[in-house]
């Protein structure tokens, strides 16, 4: 269970250094970011379902 703790850690680390890379390279406009803010908020939400289910299964 360490392992994919770790891995979660890392491509969650990886997903916030990219975007922050991605920021300064391609500055959006405010309209853009709150855009993307609302889809990326689904997105953690439907991986914080999916991590959620998984440690249900191994319980």
């Amino acid at each position: 269970m360490s392992n994919s703790s770790g891995f979660v850690k890392g491509m969650a680390a990886g997903v916030v250094l990219g975007a922050c890379a991605t920021m300064m390279v391609d500055p959006v406009s405010d309209r853009q970011r709150h855009r993307m803010q609302k889809k990326t908020e689904g997105v953690f939400r439907n991986i914080g379902n999916i991590i959620d289910t998984t440690i249900d299964m191994f319980r």
